[in-house]
């Protein structure tokens, strides 16, 4: 089952609390169960900051129906 994240340009996912971040856990993480839902979201975001770059990502769904988040590449 796939549900879905917003992330911006810099990688970074939108938590609960409406806050971009890089570091945060699986739990912290805003997510939906529906596309549309998760697309209604970006553009109420996008609102408040029109120069925001952001997408939806399908993530798989772990326990609890939490997003298991893509790791970050390393610049090595």
């Amino acid at each position: 089952m796939a549900v879905f994240v917003l992330q911006d340009i810099n990688d970074n996912f939108l938590t609960k609390a409406l806050e971009w971040r890089d570091d945060c856990s699986a739990a912290e993480v805003y997510c939906s169960l529906h596309k549309d839902v998760a697309l209604n979201h970006l553009l109420e975001v996008n609102a408040k900051n029109p120069d925001l770059r952001a997408r939806v990502v399908a993530c798989e769904a772990g326990p609890k129906k939490r997003p298991l988040l893509p790791q970050k590449q390393s610049a090595a």
